[in-house]
């Protein structure tokens, strides 16, 4: 228990046969129930994990009878963790990344501050930064660019981190079935979380970094990503501006691209006239180009600003 509230925490783990133990083993006393989640593991996680089991008895082991993803394991343990009647429940990668002494101040900023959702960034550390791989550095940075977009959480950063605390009022709103399986889990996260209204703060979380080899493959995880967030966008932008809520913010993006793309095509016109049958188009038809990019374009940076103000604004 930490101030009267039942801490859970639900762990993933996929091979994880050296780093469990140290997983496990740190972290902190308050937290009632860990579950992790072993997904169809070829190596000894199942036993190592068996032998912490009976070392630890606030440990629980759920296994998948075969290999599900990562997203699938870190919403099995919460969805046990709301079940087994949590106040707060966070998910804390196996491989021993997640830096255990910030749980308390994270659950501290849950409680105290009128969020649904704390979670870590590791771009606010910046000598943490550093020993990022810079791989992993610059496919965050894509992939979190893309993320601000489709979720309309603008002022957070580092959303595949894979650690964070979330309040039991939100993850019983959650729809489970819509959350990606794979490394997308937490793309659709935190975009079904921008639609039901949560509200989210990032905590300042360094990385730790040992000798642990990572099995993610950037350009199939970056190209999965794209996909999401293209299609999380506009679920985003329908839901929370057309059905929940009808707001200007759907007027000016739709109309606003619209125009643009019908001076797109006039402008494709105009180029086709003068290079294929030779003719110089009028100030008038140029016009008919223009006006309409430049009005388009003026209503979809609209849409945007006000997207932006109503971040973090409940529905």
């Amino acid at each position: 228990m930490y101030r009267d509230k039942k801490i859970a925490l639900s762990i993933p783990a996929y091979n994880e046969e050296r780093l469990i133990g140290k997983t496990v083993e740190t972290v902190p006393a308050f937290v009632d129930r860990i579950y992790v989640v072993n997904d169809a593991s070829t190596d000894e996680t199942g036993k190592r994990l068996q032998e912490l089991a009976a070392k630890h008895k606030r440990l629980a082991i759920i296994t998948n009878p075969k290999n599900r993803g990562i997203g699938y394991s870190v919403t099995a343990g919460l969805r046990q963790a709301v079940k087994d009647g949590a106040d707060v429940a966070g998910i804390m990668a196996g491989d021993a990344q997640c830096d255990p002494a910030y749980m308390q101040g994270m659950i501290d900023c849950l409680l105290d501050e009128n969020v649904d959702y704390v979670k870590a960034n590791r771009f606010l550390h910046a000598q943490a930064l550093q020993q990022m791989p810079v791989y992993r550095r610059i496919g965050n940075i894509f992939i979190t660019l893309l993320t601000k977009f489709a979720t309309g959480y603008y002022s957070i950063f580092d959303t595949q981190n894979g650690y964070g605390m979330f309040r039991r009022s939100l993850l019983l709103k959650i729809p489970w079935e819509l959350i990606g399986e794979r490394y997308d889990y937490e793309n659709t996260l935190l975009i079904a979380l921008s639609i039901l209204g949560a509200k989210i703060k990032d905590v300042a979380v360094p990385a730790i970094y040992g000798d642990e080899t990572s099995t993610i493959k950037f350009w199939p995880v970056a190209m999965r990503a794209l996909r999401v967030v293209s299609a999380g966008f506009w679920k985003r932008i329908y839901y929370s501006y057309v059905i929940y809520n009808f707001h200007p913010i759907a007027l000016f993006l739709f109309s606003g691209l619209m125009l643009l793309m019908l001076g797109i095509l006039i402008g494709v016109w105009i180029v086709v006239i003068r290079f294929m049958w030779g003719l110089t188009p009028s100030t008038g038809t140029v016009m008919l180009c223009v006006l309409p990019v430049l009005t388009g374009f003026q209503l979809v940076l609209t849409a945007l600003m006000l997207d932006i103000n109503r971040e973090n604004k409940s529905i």
